[in-house]
């Protein structure tokens, strides 16, 4: 077994007799890897105590995910609780939003750096910042690092642009805007609003967030968070039901 050092994020934790525990674990060189802390309820733990969900922490691992199986945490030290983006029930709720996403995909030791940053940034943005607008830029980040990009600015069969003045159709399988007439027939088409389009070509082009609605940011988050989620074939449970076709209500 390799002994690896490495910053952990406690994705999951999951008692397991009355001294150790099951873990789910976002970490910056193996990804997101299952372990068990053995003892790490007793009084006098080796490992420095149980871990707590959404906690930074820096661990020692021997590493058994080759293998299939749990690894092993050998220790772990506390790096930051992130306190402040636990100060409100919205910001607590925008947490979780974080951990569920990262819960329903797979994620190896090659992307898992720039996963990482974006989490952690992710987490201490919640403490000054609208928490809608930063689940967005989470969700639109984690894509890339997945490497899938929406195409939000045209038609990914014509090219052609919004107007930016009435809604437009996106499509869950072209990962894309499709504009008329090509839109019709399809049974995998979300409507996007103005407004909730502009947000999103905000992430994409990296324009200011000025005069965006906080409405629009959370309809690009729901958007966005399925897509998330379709790439690790999950369900989410704290994001709203994405409706497809033209019910849509995006």
């Amino acid at each position: 077994m390799a002994l690896i050092t490495t910053t952990a994020l406690c994705l999951r934790k999951i008692d397991f007799s009355e001294t150790s525990q099951i873990l789910t674990l976002l970490t910056d060189k193996l990804g997101i890897v299952g372990a068990i802390a053995k003892g790490a309820k007793r009084e006098k733990s080796s490992i420095g105590g149980p871990l707590d969900l959404m906690c930074l922490y820096n661990v020692v691992l021997y590493d058994r995910s080759k293998r299939g199986t749990l690894s092993i945490l050998a220790q772990a030290e506390l790096q930051d609780f992130f306190p402040a983006a636990r100060a409100s029930y919205q910001r607590f709720m925008g947490v979780e939003s974080i951990r569920e996403l990262l819960l329903s995909i797979e994620l190896g030791a090659h992307d898992a750096p720039p996963v990482m940053l974006l989490t952690v940034k992710a987490m201490r943005d919640l403490a000054t910042k609208p928490h809608q607008q930063v689940l967005a830029r989470f969700a639109w980040g984690l894509l890339r690092a997945l490497g899938v990009e929406p195409v939000v600015t045209e038609c990914v069969l014509t090219g052609a642009e919004p107007s930016g003045k009435v809604a437009v159709n996106f499509s869950l399988r072209e990962m894309g805007l499709i504009a008329p007439p090509h839109h019709e027939g399809r049974g995998d088409l979300v409507k996007v609003k103005p407004a909730t389009l502009k947000a999103l070509r905000a992430l994409a082009i990296d324009e200011p967030a000025d005069g965006i609605a906080v409405d629009a940011w959370a309809a690009a988050f729901t958007l966005l968070a399925w897509l998330v989620a379709m790439q690790g074939g999950r369900r989410l449970k704290t994001v709203p039901l994405l409706h497809t076709t033209g019910d849509a209500k995006q």
